[in-house]
């Protein structure tokens, strides 16, 4: 008998176990993979879910509106700066972005500001000042969390 089938089947049985071994090693690496994003999912939708604002107060002084925007969630607010405003002007929306300038808001005071300097703890309250051009005359403000939580209110027209 000669050795020739003898080394194909060893080989042959080799490449077998090779490939079986690449094949296991990647649905063990894509599971983890999908274990680990449903893990992340589920931490983002518990945060979301203990966030929730309230839009306090609004005054609108001539191009000046001040939002008072109260974190009556149990989680606390702390990238400020993403937080998104929206106006509504003529029916249509009008994004507002953060920073300084005409059509952009600024942070102003958070009260009381004592447990976590500079974030939105619950129970505080953050005001936001938005500084809007003549072309927009706004009705209704809503402020958006980073993590997708809103409130909303009609602004009171001036006297």
């Amino acid at each position: 008998m000669s050795a020739g089938p003898l080394v194909a089947s060893g080989v042959g049985i080799l490449l077998l176990v090779v490939t079986a071994y690449v094949l296991i090693g990647g649905t063990l690496a894509t599971t983890e993979v999908m274990v680990e994003a449903q893990s992340n999912l589920a931490a983002n939708q518990e945060v979301r879910m203990r966030t929730a604002i309230a839009i306090q107060n609004t005054t609108l002084d001539g191009t000046t509106l001040d939002v008072e925007v109260k974190n009556t969630g149990s989680e606390p607010v702390v990238e400020i700066p993403s937080i998104d405003v929206y106006l509504l002007s003529g029916g249509e929306p009008v994004y507002i972005p953060y920073g300084a300038g005409t059509n952009r808001w600024e942070r102003g005071n958070i009260t009381p500001d004592t447990v976590h300097p500079g974030e939105l703890d619950p129970g505080e309250t953050l005001t936001i000042s938005v500084a809007y051009g003549e072309e927009i005359n706004p009705a209704w403000v809503q402020v958006v969390t980073p993590n997708g939580v809103s409130s909303s209110a009609y602004i009171p027209t001036q006297p």
